[in-house]
């Protein structure tokens, strides 16, 4: 009979924006990094302009979900700890996908901009690496 009272509880709209724009930023993000991962051109407009919009898609991400969790009690008593405590994993993957998003961009804008033939970028240690990982962090990110 617990369980009956939270059947009828009240979503506001600003909680369903914020869940439908986090979506949305996420399914950007994807379509973003599967379009840069095969353009044949290794012009560096296109893969600044690819690095910049990733960046961006993940930040509104990061802050359409702060916004869906600004109505929980975590956050509106401001115990941020706790928070990052209780979604420790989630709060680690965004960290560590950022960090491969900055890592594996620039790392093909330096080989971009040394005049790096792009298909020879693929054959790169470093850079195949790199991917892969990104691609296992962005998969349970």
């Amino acid at each position: 009979m617990a369980g009956a009272t939270r059947d009828n509880t009240r979503v506001s709209p600003s909680f369903k924006m914020n869940a439908l724009l986090m979506y949305c930023a996420l399914v950007v993000d994807v379509f973003v990094a599967a379009y840069a991962d095969i353009t044949y051109g290794s012009t560096s407009q296109v893969d600044v302009m690819a690095t910049i919009f990733q960046i961006c898609s993940f930040f509104l991400t990061v802050m359409c979900l702060y916004n869906m969790m600004s109505e929980t009690q975590l956050v509106k008593r401001a115990m941020f700890f706790k928070l990052a405590d209780e979604f420790a994993p989630a709060v680690f993957l965004t960290f560590l996908y950022f960090v491969f998003i900055l890592a594996t961009r620039f790392y093909r804008l330096g080989l971009v901009y040394q005049n790096y033939p792009h298909l020879q970028i693929w054959n790169e240690s470093a850079f195949t690496g790199l991917y892969v990982f990104t691609k296992i962090v962005q998969v349970m990110y």
